[in-house]
């Protein structure tokens, strides 16, 4: 079967998870780029060239999508037909609240106080994603969603940090 019919986790042979052993999908990937990287193919046939850069290019995007969690997650929930909607704004008041005291904590923060508030930021990350495991393993895709949501917003703040 092409690998243009597969999923990105069927490609890498990976499960569908939200955490992901990043060195063997490393590996991975340039075994499959070694295999059908366009320049493997410069004495075949243009149908056969084109071929290899449209495999070449849908590992390139599932390598992407796949190393990146809020990026995985996105696709978790596309291929199970979850809909995205752009327009439904994010209602968690709670957590909203908590990122604008986030945000002005950030902006009042001396530079020597941002290792501690990244710090605090990234285990309220790994909390997330352990509730994440527990939607994808229920198809609570909802609150999956949601949760990736608050995930965006944190790596919004971690890169507050880094300006």
């Amino acid at each position: 079967m092409s690998p243009l019919n597969l999923t990105y986790f069927e490609i890498f042979d990976v499960e569908i998870n939200i955490s992901i052993d990043l060195n063997d999908l490393d590996s991975k990937y340039l075994k499959l780029q070694s295999k059908f990287h366009p320049d493997k193919f410069v004495n075949a046939s243009s149908i056969e060239k084109s071929m290899a850069v449209r495999i070449s290019t849908h590992i390139n995007d599932g390598y992407k999508t796949l190393k990146d969690l809020v990026s995985r997650v996105d696709y978790i929930l596309k291929i199970n037909n979850f809909i995205i909607d752009e327009n439904k704004t994010f209602k968690n008041s709670k957590f909203l609240v908590e990122q604008m005291e986030l945000t002005e904590i950030i902006k009042d923060s001396e530079k020597s106080k941002y290792d501690a508030i990244r710090m605090d930021i990234k285990n309220k990350i790994s909390l997330l994603i352990i509730e994440m495991k527990n939607n994808l393993f229920n198809k609570d895709f909802d609150i999956l969603h949601q949760n990736n949501s608050m995930i965006k917003f944190y790596k919004k703040n971690i890169n507050q940090l880094s300006m």
